[in-house]
């Protein structure tokens, strides 16, 4: 049945509208309610996923974007330390001289440690063991008499280049083996030091 609509105009005419398409019964059941709801809330579920779509591309040309200056920043840097490359290489080659330079200065105080310590030891005190190493010197055997090790520890103590004598040990050899076996370490002081004092 037709429906019909009365509007008034403002000149006091009246209009009519006319409504010849009838209410489809269909929506007026639940099922229909359920479908026409359906509807009215897809359209809205169309428009958000398609903000969604159009923020990721955006949001993926941004990152795009970031990633490209990352790589750019990343590369400026890789440059700058590849370019103190050969410092590193001369500061390296530098440094194994100088601990190239130390070994050889301590081995050179060894070469000079030795001959004072055969002035330092009398004639009648047999090593039996000696060890030289940069800081210290340790050396072990027999004096022949008392007086001779005496003379030997009175040496090492008023030498300028031993310090912080220590006796570890001193006992008799036996009857059969007339001495007394010692042992001795003394630290050393470096001979060019001594020498310049």
């Amino acid at each position: 049945m037709p429906r019909f609509k009365n509007k008034k105009k403002k000149r006091g005419s009246v209009s009519l509208d006319v409504n010849l398409m009838p209410k489809d019964p269909f929506f007026e059941t639940p099922m229909g309610r359920i479908l026409n709801w359906t509807l009215s809330v897809g359209r809205y579920v169309v428009i958000f996923t398609q903000l969604v779509v159009i923020l990721s591309f955006s949001t993926r040309f941004v990152l795009d974007r970031q990633v490209t200056d990352l790589n750019a920043t990343i590369n400026q840097k890789k440059m700058a330390i590849e370019s103190y490359e050969d410092l590193e290489k001369r500061f390296l080659f530098i440094q194994k001289q100088i601990t190239d330079i130390k070994q050889l200065q301590q081995e050179s105080n060894l070469m000079e440690i030795f001959p004072i310590l055969n002035e330092t030891i009398p004639s009648n005190v047999i090593l039996d063991d000696l060890t030289i190493r940069s800081s210290e010197v340790v050396f072990s055997g027999t004096a022949l008499s008392q007086t001779s090790l005496n003379i030997l520890v009175n040496n090492v103590k008023l030498s300028p280049h031993f310090d912080n004598v220590s006796i570890g040990k001193i006992e008799s050899r036996g009857e059969n083996s007339p001495g007394l076996a010692f042992d001795v370490k003394a630290r050393v002081i470096e001979v060019n030091k001594t020498i310049e004092d």
